[in-house]
């Protein structure tokens, strides 16, 4: 039998993950300040240089009012700056005041499944003793807190970088997601996301500018590139306009102040051993390469082999389906598996893969 006496208290109509304060009259307004984990990107590159049209599409997608929150796959040779560009877009949305929740980062090759959803949860206030067991526990919550916030004004935006596996991507986006999500990835992810983007090698003058600014980061005073700009030029040609290649050319050169740029240029110039001359300590074009064709099955590595190793500048699909003896189902299936390593050429179903994915390719052993 109830007590008429007694006072019962329940409170509805959002979700609460810490405690609540309750009374008659109460008036308390403070302004949402997302917690610290919630602001939490890396800082951008003061290097980062061009990408304007693939950060106007970021942007653009930031800013839609179209229903659903977007899922941006972002990808491309390996080094090409992936995380970069988007870093700077988030950067820039978030000084507009467009994700008043904050925001979410996480390198998902170093953490993902259950851990990374309960790191996530502890960042958008989930007390530890709260968070639920198991995945699917952890999934939904998170889910649900992401649409509260959402609902409440102050929509999050995450970025999980690294995923090399869609699988990795379970539970951290919900099939109708309330946070706009990006996914970087150095490996072709399928039909992950709602929208997917390649970044190419940078312009001429874009990879020019990026070597100096490297270079000026760990110098102001070096004027090398202004100071001849031809021979900047040609460094940025035999680096492909590929990021990682530019930084690396940018640590060398740091190293050595008085080192001119043409000497740099002339040990380039060898295809043979360009890849040698690119390894420092910080940025290792070949290690990056070296992982990205570790992830390749047998099948795909023969057709990369395959297209790196021909004399001609671009390879038919029927070429590649005659010498493997595969039907052409097959073989263009792979070849779209191998879209961050390989290009379409520009006759109708031709291929070739960039300069350092060729050098890295014929640098390998090769079966007799």
């Amino acid at each position: 039998m109830t007590d008429p006496n007694s006072v019962e208290n329940g409170i509805s109509g959002g979700l609460f993950l810490s405690g609540v304060v309750q009374g008659r009259d109460l008036s308390v307004r403070l302004p949402y300040e997302p917690p610290p984990a919630l602001a939490a990107l890396p800082a951008p590159t003061p290097a980062f240089t061009g990408r304007g049209d693939e950060l106007c599409r970021l942007m653009d997608l930031f800013a839609s009012q179209a229903p659903g929150a977007p899922t941006v796959v972002v990808g491309g040779l390996p080094g090409s700056g992936k995380t970069e560009c988007v870093l700077e877009a988030a950067h820039q949305a978030i000084a507009r005041g467009w994700f008043a929740g904050g925001a979410l980062f996480a390198d998902v090759s170093r953490l993902h499944g259950s851990a990374l959803l309960g790191g996530f949860l502890r960042a958008v206030g989930v007390p530890a003793y709260r968070l639920p067991p198991s995945g699917a526990e952890r999934s939904a919550l998170y889910a649900r807190i992401l649409t509260e916030l959402a609902r409440n004004g102050s929509p999050l935006l995450i970025v999980l970088d690294n995923v090399t596996n869609p699988e990795q991507l379970a539970g951290l986006v919900p099939e109708t997601s309330p946070a706009t999500t990006v996914v970087t990835t150095p490996v072709h992810l399928g039909d992950q996301g709602t929208h997917r983007m390649v970044l190419r090698p940078l312009a001429a003058a874009d990879a020019t500018l990026l070597l100096h600014r490297a270079l000026t980061m760990a110098d102001p005073a070096d004027t090398r590139v202004l100071d001849h700009p031809e021979d900047a030029a040609r460094v940025a040609e035999l680096c492909d306009g590929l990021p990682l290649a530019l930084r690396t050319a940018a640590a060398l050169l740091a190293e050595s102040p008085r080192r001119p740029l043409a000497s740099l240029a002339a040990d380039l110039a060898d295809p043979r051993t360009r890849l040698d001359e690119l390894a420092h300590p910080d940025h290792d074009v070949r290690s990056r390469l070296a992982a990205s064709h570790t992830r390749l099955d047998p099948a795909q590595a023969e057709l990369l082999r395959l297209i790196a190793l021909s004399d001609e500048p671009e390879t038919l699909t029927s070429t590649l389906a005659a010498l493997t003896a595969e039907p052409l189902e097959i073989v263009q299936e792979r070849l779209t598996a191998l879209l961050h390593l390989v290009e379409p050429g520009t006759a109708p179903d031709s291929w070739h893969v960039p300069g350092f994915v060729r050098l890295y390719v014929r640098g390998l052993p090769q079966p007799e």
